[in-house]
């Protein structure tokens, strides 16, 4: 299914629309536009969504982090978690 698009007029300086003339063949700018508005978008809400949770983290309501060895060994335990025994699938015949 197409996305709905919808018509948008900007007011630019003539410099930066000469260089976007230049630099994308007219049947590529709206893409072009549409993926560069897409990132920065995606990047303030990621920011804002930082900023948002900052402080969220004590150090006093995960004392078993509390060193480099700590927190080493709380990642090797979560990475075991996600490891998955394909030895059966592997034994299936297609």
């Amino acid at each position: 299914m197409r996305a709905v698009k919808e018509r948008m007029n900007l007011y630019i300086t003539k410099s930066l629309m000469d260089d976007l003339r230049n630099a994308i063949p007219a049947r590529e700018r709206t893409r072009f536009v549409e993926d560069i508005l897409t990132r920065e978008l995606r990047r303030r809400k990621l920011k804002a969504a930082l900023k948002a949770s900052a402080g969220a983290w004590k150090d006093k309501d995960h004392p078993e982090m509390k060193t480099g060895k700590d927190i080493d060994r709380w990642i090797e335990k979560g990475r075991k978690g996600l490891r998955r025994d394909w030895s059966k699938e592997w034994r299936k015949r297609a």
